[in-house]
This record gives C-alpha cells, structure tokens and sequence, in this order.
C-alpha cells in the first residue's frame, strides 16, 4: 500500500515539473533511420522521461524493488519496458529487446548499465545492435536549471521547476558483424561523453568555439545576398569553417540572381533563395517559417546592411556573427549580430576574420562547383563556331555599373590587337548583370574591331560561364562577377578597374590576376552612370594589350 502511494506521488510530481519545463531538441529522430538503439547514460533518466513519451520506445531495466518502482512509472509515460541488466537477467532481457527491435521498436538502454562505473559503457547495446542492424543512436538531455545528488553513483539529474531543457541527438552508429566490440565500445563511449558535455556545459555557455566542436551536427547559415562578386569573396570562409568543422550542417540564403553558383556544391547541406522583388508579407513569413525550422546554432552575416540583418532575425540561430564590407556594417544591421573586426583592406580578409575568429585554418580557397557536362556543353559550342581552344581569349565588357565599364571602341582595339599580333580566338560573354542590360555592347565591339570575334553573350548558364573561363588562355574583363570567377579559379586574367575602390579593397585576390587602373582624384566613387569617367579613359588599349600578352605567350 506503502509503495503504491509512494508511486502515485512520484509520478504526480513528475508530471507536475514536465509541465513547467521549456523543452528544446537538437537533431531530432527524423534524420535517421527506424527503429533506432538509443543509448544514454544514468543520471539523465528524469529529464528524458519528460522528453520522449509515447513514441514506440522500449527500455530495458534492473529486477531489482528501484526497478520494479522505475518500471511502473515509465509504463505510465507510455513506454513498453522490458526485464533485466547487466548483472541480473542480463541474458534473457537482451534476447527480449532484440525480438522488439525486430519488429520496429526502439529499445533504449541505461548504457552504463545499473550500478556502473560512472559513464563506463557496458557492452549489451553494441550486442543488441549488431544482431539486428539497427544504428546505436547516442541521446543526451540536460536542464538548464537542476538538482544534482552527488551521493549517488550516477550523479543523477533533477530538472527544477521551469527550467529549459535541451535534448540532442548524436550521428547513428552501426555496427556490423565484423567489427570489434570493445573498440565500437570505446567509439560510443566517447560520443556520449561528448554530448553529455556539451548538454551539460556549452549548450548553456557563450563558448562558441568550444559549442561547435562538441555539438555532433551544428547548422551554420551563411547570410550573403549580394552580388556575385560578393559571393566570390565570402566563399574562401565557406570552405574554411567546413575544413575547421567537417561535422557541421551548413546552408547559405542568397539572391535569386547567384544561386547557380552556390547549387550542387558539397560543402552546402541547404541552399535558400532569397527573391528580392517579392513584396507579399505572406512571402516573408513562409520564408522566415522555413528559416525557423531548421534550428541554425550559428548565423554568418556577411552582407551587413539592412536586407541581411533582416534575413538574420528571420533565422533567429542561437549565435549571431558577423562581417561586412570594407565600409563597416551599416543600415544598423550591427544592433541584429556581433561584428568580427578585421584590421585587412580587402573584402576577401575582412570577411575571412570570421573564419579566423572561429579557429579556422588560414588557407584561401574558393569551392566552386563545376560539372563535368558543363565543360562537354560548353565544347561543344564552342566547336560549332570553329573557336580554336587552345588560343582562347574571354572578354567581358560588361558590368553592374555603366561607370564600371571600358569603353566598347577600346575593347574593339584592344580585339584586333589580339588578333593580328597573337592570333588569339577571341570570345565574346555578357548577360544581365545588376539593373544595366549589357545588350548591344557585343555588336559595337564586333562592328568596330573588324576582326573574326566569336559572340557568346547570353548564351552561357552560370555554372558554364564557370568551365568557359577555366577554358580561356587568357580572361579580361571589369570590375564585375565574371573576373572574380575567374581569379577563384585561379585563371590567367587581366582586370580592367575604374572608379569603385582601388583594387587592393574589392580587386581580385590573386596572383594570377593582373589589374589594370587609371588613378584620379575622384576614387573611390560610387557614381553608377559618371557622365566623364576620366579613370576609365584613361586606362590604355597598349597598356592592357601588354599585360595579355605577357600572360598569353
């Protein structure tokens, strides 16, 4: 009578605290395959209690009068349950939780089995999962606030009355029929340490270094909706935080216009398109629903204006960082994320001192994506205009900015001089970049330079503009997206610059590009349609022909 009162005021208390308690889960279930093999380690039964009913779970516990009290208030959860341990009709309980395994339950077993030692795995999960093929998965679950009883063996864990909790899932862990039982047993030892560290630690710090390495799969998402050149420069700190964490999830928003550049890449787990010229408020809230549901740890601004402070609010990731341009972050997208200062000049190092920031090796590289058939199409439409590929010479006489652009008649200069005195092929490429249409700029060129030019503009995607210019013997074009493709690839290039910064601030990151610029009082600029360009005139067809030529022969 004695115990069954006790048991009905074990689980009204229970129930009452599973009321009051902020529940959080990281990397939940559905990721991974079922049934799973859940392990955990004693100490934390209380806060998973609260956490995991009803979901077809099975949980192998001791014979002795504590487990027999256990058993009944975890059959009043909804969870089935199943006899024995470690030390007392280990055997017979394991053949059982095998047998509900095979027919799509999920067992969970206490791993450290009923009296230890302290976070010392036993070996019956490993056995149970290897028999039937089912992934050990490792959970922890720790509340912010809480009661430790220290006298225990367990230390086991009382969440207080409205606290938050967080529970987290690890990576599935098979094991297969030939694999060595204590060293997979040392590997899921490790894995639940790992995470009962961090539930119990830096979950609930401002640790970020440390929150990355401990969390098995954080989601990090890179807000950059700019241009193109804007994402040239921000991919070296992709690569580097994917290098640094190869276990994080990571996902970029950016703007309709660049997504071809970004998609099918293999360091991304999730690319999200931002569409600018949408106004409805019905857009804006799907958008931040979608943003929402993926539970992002950390938000990388590296925009920092208004757009993308906006976009960061709508992830609402746990950490919020941030970089921007040379300028400093504006339109107060600083009051939305922490700023990483950088003492570098160029856009590329600036928005790098994050990477740095979050202890990542220092290499430069740029991960862009090209597929094979890219390179096969663009072949063969090259071969169809009897382009020699071997003499190629790409010229982009575009860009965002009418100021930005060389003029056409020194471009057609600058053609036949490629002709005649190199006997280069000359290729024409151009699209829509930005708000200026750079439609007719190729028939000025080819009427003025009187010379064989093969004419491609509008008639490469994204992801081809990417194979012709690994393609090109030589590129040259302005300030604009395709030479900072081009300097990714590590392409001999020749950059034409005018009145935006000087180059050692948004010019090309590398040494196989050779800028070429006219300095005037004026610059830096940022007059989009400068009715006298004077640093643009004055950059010499001689001058750029030169630079070509050194590359080319």
């Amino acid at each position: 009578m004695q115990n069954k009162t006790l048991l009905k005021i074990v689980i009204f208390i229970c129930r009452l605290i599973d009321k009051t308690l902020r529940k959080k889960s990281l990397n939940d279930t559905f990721h991974y395959p079922k049934p799973s093999m859940y392990a955990f380690w004693h100490g934390n039964e209380f806060s998973m209690l609260m956490s995991n009913k009803k979901r077809n779970i099975v949980i192998m516990v001791s014979l002795s009068k504590d487990g027999e009290m256990l058993a009944q208030i975890l059959q009043n959860f909804g969870y089935l349950t199943v006899r024995g341990s470690s030390t007392r009709g280990g055997k017979r309980g394991l053949i059982e939780i095998i047998r509900y395994a095979l027919k799509g339950y999920s067992p969970a077993f206490a791993a450290d089995g009923p009296k230890g030692p302290y976070h010392k795995l036993k070996s019956g999960i490993i056995y149970a999962a290897q028999k039937t093929g089912v992934p050990v998965i490792p959970i922890n679950c720790a509340p912010k606030n809480k009661l430790i009883l220290k006298k225990t063996w367990d230390k086991t864990i009382i969440p207080l009355p409205f606290s938050k909790t967080i529970q987290i899932y690890g990576e599935p862990i098979y094991i297969n029929k030939d694999d060595n039982i204590e060293n997979k047993m040392t590997f899921v030892e490790e894995r639940l340490n790992k995470l009962d560290e961090f539930t119990n630690k830096y979950y609930w710090g401002k640790d970020i270094l440390k929150y990355l390495e401990y969390h098995p799969t954080p989601k990090i998402l890179i807000v950059q909706p700019s241009r193109l050149g804007d994402i040239i420069f921000s991919l070296p700190t992709l690569a580097a935080i994917k290098k640094k964490y190869p276990h994080a999830r990571l996902s970029w928003i950016v703007d309709e216009r660049c997504f071809e550049i970004l998609e099918d890449n293999p360091l991304l787990e999730n690319i999200f398109v931002w569409n600018r010229k949408q106004k409805s408020i019905k857009y804006y809230i799907d958008l931040m629903k979608t943003l929402r549901k993926q539970k992002f740890d950390l938000s990388i601004d590296l925009h920092g204006l208004a757009k993308s402070a906006m976009l960061v609010k709508f992830a609402g990731a746990k950490f919020k960082i941030a970089s921007s341009s040379t300028n400093g972050m504006r339109e107060f997208s600083w009051l939305f994320s922490k700023e990483i200062k950088s003492s570098s000049r160029h856009c590329v190092g600036h928005h790098f001192e994050v990477a740095k920031y979050l202890g990542c090796p220092s290499d430069i590289n740029y991960p862009i994506y090209i597929p094979e058939q890219s390179f096969r199409i663009v072949t063969d439409k090259l071969l169809k205009e009897n382009v020699n590929l071997e003499k190629i010479v790409g010229i982009h006489p575009g860009g965002g900015w009418i100021s930005r652009r060389w003029a056409t008649s020194k471009y057609a200069q600058l053609s036949k001089k490629l002709k005649d005195e190199l006997q280069a092929d000359i290729v024409l490429i151009g699209g829509k970049e930005g708000g200026s249409s750079e439609k007719g700029l190729n028939e000025e060129i080819i009427l003025d330079a009187n010379v064989k030019i093969t004419d491609m503009t509008g008639k490469f995607t994204l992801k081809e503009l990417c194979a012709f210019l690994q393609m090109c013997k030589v590129f040259v074009g302005n300030d604009s997206g395709p030479i900072y493709i081009a300097t990714a690839l590590n392409v001999e290039a020749v950059a034409v610059f005018g009145p935006t910064s000087l180059s050692e601030r948004t010019g090309p990151y590398s040494r196989n590009t050779k800028v070429v610029q006219h300095k005037v009082k004026c610059q830096p600029c940022r007059n989009r349609n400068c009715a006298n360009p004077k640093c643009m005139q004055g950059v010499a067809v001689d001058e750029v022909f030169e630079e070509i030529k050194k590359k080319y022969l």
